[in-house]
């Protein structure tokens, strides 16, 4: 991970203006499908976190993940990927549009797994020190709660990388939510699977 390159390469939040939700209901409605869209993001990025820790297993089919371990630990990486993408889409200066929106898709996060809560999540990793730190830290509380530190010695930051790499597919996700029409959107939501990702 190299310090906060990613937030340069994406475009400013104001060349999405002109697509700017219509209204309360609308910036709720496209929220809602953005934090949607994201779980489904975040949990690829766990499952296939886990299947490379595993990949040098002789019996990865073992691996004793519940799913509530699993459900947590992607409701941490999805609260991270929304806030990621705020501080990756915006400068200093957060259009009040776009706060709102970005307030409407935690509180749907909330709704789509309620453990741990949005504020919880912010109350465990050190969000004012930036993104690698942020990172890091969830890496490696990752990689203990869910015991893969053992699998492979790149294991305790791997989950980090993926995450930061992931940048593309998150500001693709908002573009998506922001530009297209909702009957597009709630089609999309019907039919959630990994095409639907690399159409984007």
């Amino acid at each position: 991970m190299e310090p906060d390159s990613n937030i340069a390469k994406n475009p400013p939040i104001e060349a999405l203006d002109h697509f700017q939700p219509n209204g309360d209901r609308d910036s709720l409605d496209r929220a809602i499908f953005f934090a949607t869209a994201t779980a489904a993001l975040s949990a690829n990025i766990l499952t296939n976190y886990i299947r490379y820790c595993l990949a040098t297993q002789p019996d990865d089919s073992s691996f004793p993940t519940r799913e509530k371990t699993f459900n947590q630990a992607a409701k941490e990486i999805l609260t991270i990927n929304i806030w990621l993408t705020l501080l990756e889409s915006c400068g200093e200066v957060v259009p009040e549009w776009y706060r709102t929106f970005t307030h409407n898709a935690f509180r749907a996060a909330d709704e789509l797994a309620k453990e741990p809560a949005v504020s919880d999540v912010f109350e465990t990793y050190p969000v004012e020190a930036g993104i690698i730190a942020t990172l890091q830290t969830l890496s490696l509380n990752l990689c203990h709660k869910l015991d893969l530190g053992a699998s492979r010695p790149e294991a305790v930051l791997a989950l980090g990388d993926l995450i930061f790499d992931s940048a593309a597919q998150r500001i693709g996700l908002l573009e998506f939510s922001l530009r297209q029409p909702m009957l597009t959107l709630d089609t999309w939501v019907a039919d959630l699977t990994n095409e639907a990702f690399s159409s984007i």
